[in-house]
């Protein structure tokens, strides 16, 4: 019969490889988790900051509300910046200042001012983006 030995060195192993393993597991998150994806909406605002990073590119609007006030917004494509190289996007294609429009934009389940955008525009409608969210 096989006599099996645990001893904490195989434990640690065993415990840091499960670990290791999982990270990139839960790195990861779903877009309809994350994101309401039946509700969309279009912004209009002013480019504050673009984290340009992975997992995802993101940006930063100050919006005008009907009222007046403005209301800040953290917007993401949904992709990497490698595919958006890939896809002829630079980092310039979005300077401090301009204003866009997002298109087809769901919000983040946790009613923050969150969303996840499938296109945007310039503030005369010329296109800049076109994606899809994956």
């Amino acid at each position: 019969m096989y006599k099996f030995s645990v001893t904490k060195s195989k434990i640690s192993f065993l415990l840091i490889s499960f670990l290791l393993t999982q990270a990139p597991a839960q790195a990861h998150h779903s877009i309809t988790g994350e994101f309401d994806t039946e509700v969309s909406f279009e912004l209009r605002g002013t480019i504050t900051k673009l984290d340009w990073a992975n997992p995802h590119l993101w940006y930063y609007l100050d919006v005008i509300t009907e009222t007046g006030s403005i209301e800040k917004w953290q917007c993401t494509t949904g992709l990497n910046p490698n595919r958006l190289i890939r896809a002829g996007w630079k980092k310039t294609d979005l300077p401090m200042g301009i204003i866009i429009r997002t298109q087809r934009s769901n919000p983040a389940r946790d009613k923050s001012n969150t969303c996840i955008v499938g296109g945007i525009t310039l503030d005369d409608g010329t296109p800049i983006f076109s994606g899809t969210k994956t």
